[in-house]
Order: C-alpha cells, then structure tokens, then sequence
C-alpha cells in the first residue's frame, strides 16, 4: 500500500513506542504494531507515540489512524462472502 507516497510494507519488522522515553515494543509485523498501538487506551495514547519500521520508516499517530483504517477495510473486504 502507499501512504505519503511511500511504499509500506505491513510484513515488516516494526516497533511500537508509546511515548519517546520508554524502549518500545517490538512486532514481527508492521500490522502487528498498528493494532497494538490503537488498542492502547485513550487515556495513555500519547501525542508522541509512533511505530518505526525495520529499514527506518516512521509513522506517528495520524499515519498510524490512516494505516489501521487500511488494514480494517481489507479485513472486512476479505471476510466477506463473495457472491457467484
């Protein structure tokens, strides 16, 4: 998928981090870490929470809405029946 004109790879390595003090988490997937950072709840989302993906890419809190908006539509797109 592109997002700000880049290629993004969901299968990447990625790490979450919540906020810019804390060593992040790390996901085998990019999607992986996308889930897990919208799951985090309102109350501890910090402005300065971003994913960085193995080859250096970074995404923060607007490209990370805009990545799970992505990843759920393909979701409901693949779990829905087809009809013949």
């Amino acid at each position: 998928m592109l997002i700000n004109g880049k290629q993004v790879d969901l299968n990447e390595p990625a790490t979450f981090y919540e906020n810019r003090f804390n060593h992040g988490t790390f996901f085998p997937y990019l999607s992986q870490a996308i889930r897990h950072a919208v799951a985090v709840p309102s109350a501890r989302q910090q402005q300065a929470a971003s994913i960085v993906t193995q080859s250096g890419e970074q995404f923060g809190w607007a490209e990370i809405s805009l990545l799970h908006d992505h990843l759920r539509h393909a979701q409901a797109e693949h779990s829905t029946p087809r009809r013949a």
